[in-house]
Protein backbone atom coordinates (compact mmCIF):
# COMPACT_ATOMS: atom_id res chain seq x y z
CA UNK A 1 0.00 0.00 0.00
CA UNK A 2 1.45 3.43 -1.10
CA UNK A 3 2.09 5.93 1.44
CA UNK A 4 2.73 9.67 0.52
CA UNK A 5 3.44 12.83 2.65
CA UNK A 6 2.15 16.45 1.60
CA UNK A 7 5.10 18.38 3.00
CA UNK A 8 3.06 21.35 2.06
CA UNK A 9 -0.07 21.62 2.12
CA UNK A 10 -1.08 22.42 -1.31
CA UNK A 11 0.14 19.57 -2.61
CA UNK A 12 -2.86 17.52 -1.31
CA UNK A 13 -5.14 19.43 -3.73
CA UNK A 14 -4.17 16.99 -6.98
CA UNK A 15 -4.67 13.71 -4.14
CA UNK A 16 -7.29 11.21 -4.87
CA UNK A 17 -8.68 8.20 -3.75
CA UNK A 18 -6.58 9.02 0.02
CA UNK A 19 -7.21 8.53 3.51
CA UNK A 20 -5.49 11.50 4.29
CA UNK A 21 -3.66 12.39 8.14
CA UNK A 22 -3.76 16.09 8.78
CA UNK A 23 -0.76 17.33 11.04
CA UNK A 24 -0.23 20.96 12.17
CA UNK A 25 1.88 19.51 15.19
CA UNK A 26 2.25 22.70 16.81
CA UNK A 27 -0.60 23.19 17.60
CA UNK A 28 -3.71 22.19 16.12
CA UNK A 29 -3.61 18.61 15.60
CA UNK A 30 -2.36 18.31 19.19
CA UNK A 31 -4.99 21.03 20.40
CA UNK A 32 -7.83 18.65 18.94
CA UNK A 33 -7.03 15.61 20.02
CA UNK A 34 -6.32 17.11 23.57
CA UNK A 35 -10.17 18.63 23.76
CA UNK A 36 -11.39 15.21 22.73
CA UNK A 37 -9.58 13.34 25.50
CA UNK A 38 -11.24 16.11 27.29
CA UNK A 39 -14.61 14.77 26.97
CA UNK A 40 -16.01 17.32 24.73
CA UNK A 41 -19.68 17.02 23.80
CA UNK A 42 -19.16 18.35 19.81
CA UNK A 43 -16.15 19.86 18.65
CA UNK A 44 -16.79 22.32 15.18
CA UNK A 45 -13.47 23.40 13.33
CA UNK A 46 -13.72 26.31 10.77
CA UNK A 47 -11.02 28.47 9.55
CA UNK A 48 -13.03 32.06 9.85
CA UNK A 49 -13.16 34.16 13.41
CA UNK A 50 -17.12 35.22 12.44
CA UNK A 51 -18.44 31.76 12.15
CA UNK A 52 -16.29 30.44 15.35
CA UNK A 53 -17.94 33.06 17.13
CA UNK A 54 -21.47 32.56 15.45
CA UNK A 55 -21.38 28.59 16.14
CA UNK A 56 -20.42 29.48 19.95
CA UNK A 57 -23.26 31.19 20.30
CA UNK A 58 -25.81 29.09 18.60
CA UNK A 59 -24.49 26.00 20.44
CA UNK A 60 -23.61 27.61 23.56
CA UNK A 61 -20.11 26.59 22.88
CA UNK A 62 -16.66 27.71 24.19
CA UNK A 63 -14.10 29.09 21.70
CA UNK A 64 -10.91 28.22 20.97
CA UNK A 65 -8.09 29.33 18.30
CA UNK A 66 -5.27 31.98 17.71
CA UNK A 67 -4.39 34.06 15.21
CA UNK A 68 -0.86 34.46 14.79
CA UNK A 69 -0.06 32.30 17.94
CA UNK A 70 -2.38 34.54 20.71
CA UNK A 71 -6.25 34.11 21.20
CA UNK A 72 -8.78 36.69 19.52
CA UNK A 73 -10.51 38.43 21.54
CA UNK A 74 -13.26 37.09 23.60
CA UNK A 75 -12.01 33.27 22.98
CA UNK A 76 -12.41 31.42 26.35
CA UNK A 77 -8.94 28.83 25.25
CA UNK A 78 -5.46 29.69 23.31
CA UNK A 79 -4.91 27.18 20.67
CA UNK A 80 -3.02 25.45 23.49
CA UNK A 81 -3.08 21.59 24.33
CA UNK A 82 -1.82 22.66 27.55
CA UNK A 83 -4.35 25.04 28.30
CA UNK A 84 -7.33 23.06 26.99
CA UNK A 85 -5.89 19.74 29.85
CA UNK A 86 -5.57 22.07 32.58
CA UNK A 87 -9.03 23.67 31.57
CA UNK A 88 -12.50 21.65 31.49
CA UNK A 89 -14.00 20.63 28.14
CA UNK A 90 -15.90 17.50 29.44
CA UNK A 91 -19.71 17.74 27.92
CA UNK A 92 -19.17 21.19 26.27
CA UNK A 93 -19.39 21.96 22.55
CA UNK A 94 -16.02 23.83 21.45
CA UNK A 95 -15.20 25.96 18.47
CA UNK A 96 -11.85 25.48 17.02
CA UNK A 97 -9.94 28.21 14.20
CA UNK A 98 -6.46 28.35 13.61
CA UNK A 99 -4.42 30.06 11.11
CA UNK A 100 -3.37 26.97 9.56
CA UNK A 101 -4.63 23.86 10.81
CA UNK A 102 -8.41 23.93 10.46
CA UNK A 103 -7.74 25.71 7.18
CA UNK A 104 -6.39 22.45 5.88
CA UNK A 105 -8.69 20.11 7.82
CA UNK A 106 -11.55 21.90 5.16
CA UNK A 107 -9.71 20.88 1.90
CA UNK A 108 -9.74 16.67 2.89
CA UNK A 109 -13.05 16.98 3.60
CA UNK A 110 -13.96 14.73 0.62
CA UNK A 111 -11.35 12.09 1.12
CA UNK A 112 -12.68 8.79 1.65
CA UNK A 113 -11.23 9.34 5.30
CA UNK A 114 -9.78 12.19 7.13
CA UNK A 115 -8.05 11.72 10.38
CA UNK A 116 -6.04 14.09 12.58
CA UNK A 117 -2.72 12.84 13.26
CA UNK A 118 0.07 14.08 16.19
CA UNK A 119 2.69 12.61 18.40
CA UNK A 120 0.46 12.20 20.60
CA UNK A 121 -1.74 9.78 18.92
CA UNK A 122 0.73 8.57 16.27
CA UNK A 123 0.25 4.59 16.63
CA UNK A 124 -3.38 4.80 17.32
CA UNK A 125 -4.17 7.08 14.10
CA UNK A 126 -1.67 4.83 12.28
CA UNK A 127 -3.30 1.49 13.02
CA UNK A 128 -6.87 3.98 12.54
CA UNK A 129 -5.86 4.86 8.65
CA UNK A 130 -4.34 1.31 7.33
CA UNK A 131 -7.69 -0.38 8.81
CA UNK A 132 -9.61 2.42 6.75
CA UNK A 133 -7.66 1.92 3.79
CA UNK A 134 -8.15 -1.58 3.98
CA UNK A 135 -11.36 -1.35 4.11
CA UNK A 136 -11.62 1.41 0.98
CA UNK A 137 -9.16 -0.08 -1.19
CA UNK A 138 -7.20 3.49 -0.83
CA UNK A 139 -3.69 4.33 -0.33
CA UNK A 140 -2.91 6.28 2.65
CA UNK A 141 -1.55 10.12 2.54
CA UNK A 142 -0.24 12.81 5.46
CA UNK A 143 -0.59 16.07 4.99
CA UNK A 144 1.74 18.62 6.44
CA UNK A 145 -0.42 21.67 7.57
CA UNK A 146 2.74 24.07 7.34
CA UNK A 147 3.20 27.72 8.11
CA UNK A 148 1.37 30.14 6.10
CA UNK A 149 1.39 27.74 2.91
CA UNK A 150 5.23 26.92 3.67
CA UNK A 151 7.29 23.79 4.60
CA UNK A 152 6.96 22.99 8.56
CA UNK A 153 9.70 21.74 10.66
CA UNK A 154 7.30 20.09 13.17
CA UNK A 155 5.24 18.63 10.92
CA UNK A 156 7.55 17.13 8.56
CA UNK A 157 9.27 14.84 11.99
CA UNK A 158 6.09 14.28 13.00
CA UNK A 159 4.87 13.21 9.51
CA UNK A 160 8.29 10.60 9.89
CA UNK A 161 6.70 9.18 13.36
CA UNK A 162 3.79 8.59 11.74
CA UNK A 163 5.03 6.57 8.12
CA UNK A 164 6.92 4.84 10.92
CA UNK A 165 3.98 3.81 12.71
CA UNK A 166 2.19 2.81 9.26
CA UNK A 167 4.38 0.66 8.61
CA UNK A 168 4.66 -0.91 11.19
CA UNK A 169 0.43 -1.15 11.08
CA UNK A 170 0.36 -2.69 7.65
CA UNK A 171 2.95 -5.22 8.82
CA UNK A 172 0.85 -6.42 10.77
CA UNK A 173 -1.63 -6.56 8.89
CA UNK A 174 0.15 -8.42 6.37
CA UNK A 175 0.59 -5.72 3.64
CA UNK A 176 3.50 -4.05 2.45
CA UNK A 177 4.14 -0.80 2.63
CA UNK A 178 5.35 1.39 -0.68
CA UNK A 179 7.15 5.02 0.62
CA UNK A 180 7.12 7.76 -1.75
CA UNK A 181 10.18 9.90 -1.67
CA UNK A 182 8.80 12.56 0.34
CA UNK A 183 7.46 9.93 2.74
CA UNK A 184 11.29 8.76 2.35
CA UNK A 185 12.39 12.48 3.32
CA UNK A 186 10.08 12.40 6.23
CA UNK A 187 11.25 9.50 7.59
CA UNK A 188 14.89 10.48 7.16
CA UNK A 189 14.39 13.65 8.74
CA UNK A 190 12.95 12.08 11.83
CA UNK A 191 15.54 9.99 12.14
CA UNK A 192 18.62 12.69 12.18
CA UNK A 193 17.21 14.33 15.45
CA UNK A 194 18.27 12.07 18.66
CA UNK A 195 14.91 13.23 20.44
CA UNK A 196 11.79 14.79 19.35
CA UNK A 197 11.52 18.01 21.38
CA UNK A 198 14.45 19.79 19.66
CA UNK A 199 13.29 19.94 16.09
CA UNK A 200 9.86 21.13 17.85
CA UNK A 201 11.69 23.49 19.71
CA UNK A 202 13.70 24.44 16.88
CA UNK A 203 11.25 25.16 14.50
CA UNK A 204 9.09 28.31 13.26
CA UNK A 205 5.80 27.30 15.64
CA UNK A 206 8.11 25.77 18.37
CA UNK A 207 9.86 29.12 18.70
CA UNK A 208 6.63 31.78 18.13
CA UNK A 209 4.73 29.75 20.97
CA UNK A 210 7.77 29.87 23.47
CA UNK A 211 8.46 33.44 22.64
CA UNK A 212 4.25 33.91 23.55
CA UNK A 213 5.02 32.32 26.70
CA UNK A 214 3.55 29.01 25.75
CA UNK A 215 6.60 27.16 25.56
CA UNK A 216 5.62 24.36 27.92
CA UNK A 217 3.39 23.41 24.85
CA UNK A 218 6.65 22.43 23.10
CA UNK A 219 7.20 19.11 25.10
CA UNK A 220 3.38 18.47 25.80
CA UNK A 221 3.02 17.74 22.18
CA UNK A 222 6.57 16.16 21.87
CA UNK A 223 5.27 13.01 23.79
CA UNK A 224 4.64 9.92 21.38
CA UNK A 225 2.12 7.13 21.89
CA UNK A 226 0.36 8.49 25.07
CA UNK A 227 -3.67 8.24 23.89
CA UNK A 228 -6.06 5.99 21.63
CA UNK A 229 -7.87 9.19 20.59
CA UNK A 230 -8.39 9.20 16.85
CA UNK A 231 -9.73 12.93 15.49
CA UNK A 232 -11.72 11.83 12.11
CA UNK A 233 -13.43 14.30 10.43
CA UNK A 234 -17.48 14.58 9.60
CA UNK A 235 -17.45 16.34 6.48
CA UNK A 236 -20.51 18.43 5.89
CA UNK A 237 -21.14 22.57 7.00
CA UNK A 238 -20.28 22.76 9.40
CA UNK A 239 -17.20 20.75 9.61
CA UNK A 240 -17.46 18.42 12.78
CA UNK A 241 -14.31 16.30 14.45
CA UNK A 242 -15.40 13.29 16.14
CA UNK A 243 -13.45 10.63 18.11
CA UNK A 244 -13.03 7.56 15.89
CA UNK A 245 -14.74 4.60 16.87
CA UNK A 246 -13.79 1.30 14.50
CA UNK A 247 -16.15 -1.28 15.00
CA UNK A 248 -14.88 -4.71 15.49
CA UNK A 249 -15.57 -7.47 12.66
Amino acid sequence: MEIDVALVPSEVRVWSGTVCIVIDELRASSTITTILDGGCSRLYVTAGLQRARRLAREHGGLLAGERHGYAPPGFDFDNSPVEIARGDVRDRVVVLSTSNGTKVLGWVAGAPAALVGCLLNARACAEAAASLAETKGARIGIVCAGTLGRFALDDGVAAGVLVERLVDALGLRGADASLTESAIAAVRLRGSYPDLVTPLRDSVAGQLVTDLGAGDDVPFCARVDVTTTVPVLRPGSPLVVERLVINAS
